[in-house]
């Protein structure tokens, strides 16, 4: 396994919040947009899988708002919109 590869496994098991928003919202974004983001993108969305489950719960559902997360929060949204 390469070190992409292995990184972006690391990644998806990190996604698995035991919550379904969360692990939905959380892979959403991993494979449909983290491979293509820039460098300081990627990093803030390893920042957010480094917040506790309550805290990411309210910034994806909008209950709260940090806007250097937002442009993930909203390529989430799209993406889960797009799938339903």
């Amino acid at each position: 396994m390469n070190v992409e590869a292995e990184k972006l496994s690391k990644l998806r098991w990190r996604c698995r919040r035991g919550m379904r928003e969360l692990d939905q919202a959380m892979r959403a974004y991993l494979d449909d947009h983290y491979v293509a983001a820039s460098a300081d993108e990627q990093a803030l969305f390893e920042e957010l899988q480094d917040l506790q489950d309550p805290d990411l719960f309210k910034l994806i559902s909008g209950k709260a708002k940090e806007a250097r997360y937002q442009i993930i929060l909203d390529k989430m949204s799209f993406t889960l919109a797009s799938r339903t």
